[in-house]
């Protein structure tokens, strides 16, 4: 009889898979590795919206802190003339009423740590903009714009700063400035001893992608008669122009 010697032997397909301390400590190492990745991935998402509400919120631009002034070939209107001075009062500026254009100069100031451009610079608020009633109700502002507001950053030297179209420039950190706004009256009868007041105009910013309308204070408020239409006011009561 012929006599062999005993071999191990293994199943067809080779040896079974670990189930010792190896395997598992593959098995956990792939479960902390996802979750790592899981967590990398919320905290990511978490930081760029936060980023993007604190973007969407950036709002740098304040009153400069300068206004008055004139510019050559700007119209200056006629017999404005600052008023209510007396005690403590700061004043305000009196436009009577008249049909040519005036010009307001004012000046903003970027008090952020990024720069924003300007899109637009309107002595009527956003809301208003575009709306022109003829022969109806009371316009809904009592003033408009008469042409292209100019804009010039402030360098605070000798050289004279450059003045262009506001629209478009870009007002870096700490950065000032003067802006010329040019206006007129919206309306031609105004009601004897009624009052109207402006007190701000508003300018449109961009940071990144995102635009806001700001409203910035006049350095004085503008005072005049209250514009009203004729029908809805007794005649005697009203001042009217008329238009040449």
């Amino acid at each position: 009889m012929a006599v062999t010697e005993p071999r191990e032997t293994q199943p067809v397909g080779g040896p079974p898979p670990a189930d010792g301390p190896a395997g598992t400590a593959r098995r956990r190492h792939g479960r902390w590795w996802g979750w790592l990745v899981g967590g990398l991935s919320v905290l990511l998402v978490t930081a760029f919206v936060v980023l993007a509400v604190l973007a969407g919120r950036y709002q740098p631009i304040r009153f400069g802190g300068e206004w008055g002034g004139g510019l050559a070939g700007l119209p200056a209107g006629t017999g404005l003339r600052t008023v209510n001075t007396f005690g403590s009062q700061p004043g305000e500026i009196y436009v009577p009423p008249q049909i040519g254009a005036f010009t307001q100069v004012e000046s903003i100031a970027n008090t952020g740590p990024e720069a924003v451009t300007i899109l637009a610079v309107s002595i009527v608020p956003p809301q208003d903009q575009g709306v022109v009633i003829a022969n109806g109700p009371s316009p809904p502002w009592p003033l408009v714009g008469t042409g292209r507001v100019l804009g010039a950053i402030e360098t605070f030297t000798r050289v004279p700063d450059t003045i262009r179209p506001a629209a478009g420039l870009s007002l870096g950190p700490g950065q000032v400035m003067r802006i010329w706004i040019p206006m007129r009256l919206n309306g031609t009868c105004y009601e004897t001893g009624s009052w109207s007041e402006v007190e701000s105009f508003y300018v449109e910013e961009r940071y990144l992608t995102f635009t806001h309308w700001v409203a910035v204070p006049l350095g004085f408020p503008l005072l005049f008669l209250y514009p009203s239409d004729p029908g809805t006011t007794p005649a005697k009561d009203l001042t009217c122009l008329t238009k040449r």
